[in-house]
């Protein structure tokens, strides 16, 4: 998952310069999440729902893509991270 959520990062860097997350840096992020994603979750819904969850953590904590950026070793290690992993496969679960 480090690698993943590193490689996300990864992507927002080259893809924008922008200081905020605009609709383009969040589509970029939501899409290498997915990529991500699908190597464990047991549908596209948990997916999703995973990664919108994944994308509201980082945003909460750095308002600014370039912040996140700067950050990068400390996101790839966020304990909240893990629990939208658990909270989108419960979730999924209990439908």
């Amino acid at each position: 998952m480090k690698k993943g959520i590193l490689f996300l990062l990864l992507v927002l860097c080259f893809t924008s310069c922008k200081h905020t997350w605009d609709s383009e840096d969040i589509a970029a992020f939501k899409e290498a999440c997915m990529d991500d994603a699908k190597k464990w979750a047991s549908s596209p819904e948990v997916a999703k729902t995973y990664c919108d969850c994944v994308f509201e953590q980082v945003e909460k904590k750095y308002p600014r893509e370039s912040d996140a950026l700067e950050h990068i070793n400390e996101i790839s290690k966020d304990s909240s991270l893990y629990r939208c992993r658990e909270e989108a496969t419960k979730n999924v679960l209990a439908k």
